[in-house]
């Protein structure tokens, strides 16, 4: 439900602001999303002890200087209708917006070997052949028993696994037999 409503005001963002200024508004909301990730200041913003007006002086009048006029008449609104928690839903929103706007996503792999950027390119090839969209893969150090691509943002999840292959092909010579 949650989501929803942050979409509706993630759409009247984008809708009234331009692609440059949505990314600086995106840094703006980020910095908030971290200032709502401390424990005293969620409490403050979820309380509802605690009227629309003082979170809002709180957490937004300070930096009406220093962000967009659009963005701070949006917050403004939001703590109106006591909504100021759903800032992190509002820059998750804004982000994947603006990912898919241009186009481009990030992903991890991991692999059981470190890979060398040359295959991690090849890697990043398929993808976009797969996906239409410009992917940018970066290795962790996590550990896996074969290899693993995620891109949360589209959905694709890519998996081969030793241990895996081991076993269908077990299986297919004990059919065989």
């Amino acid at each position: 439900m949650n989501e929803l409503i942050a979409k509706r005001y993630a759409k009247a963002l984008m809708e009234c602001s331009s692609s440059k200024e949505l990314k600086a508004q995106l840094g703006a909301l980020e910095v908030l999303k971290k200032a709502l990730s401390t424990p005293e200041l969620s409490e403050i913003i979820s309380s509802p002890l605690i009227r629309g007006e003082k979170k809002f002086e709180l957490l937004v009048a300070p930096l009406k200087k220093k962000i967009d006029p659009k963005l701070y008449n949006l917050l403004h609104l939001m703590s109106e209708k006591g909504r100021l928690d759903l800032l992190p839903d509002l820059a998750e929103i804004l982000a994947f917006e603006l990912k898919k706007e241009s186009n481009r996503f990030e992903g991890i792999v991991d692999a059981d070997d470190a890979l060398d950027k040359g295959e991690i390119k090849r890697l990043e090839k398929i993808l976009k052949r797969f996906s239409g969209a410009e992917i940018r893969l970066e290795q962790r150090d996590k550990k896996s028993d074969g290899l693993h691509v995620a891109v949360e943002d589209l959905g694709l999840e890519l998996s081969v696994s030793k241990s895996r292959i081991k076993a269908d092909l077990l299986d297919f010579i004990q059919r065989a037999l």
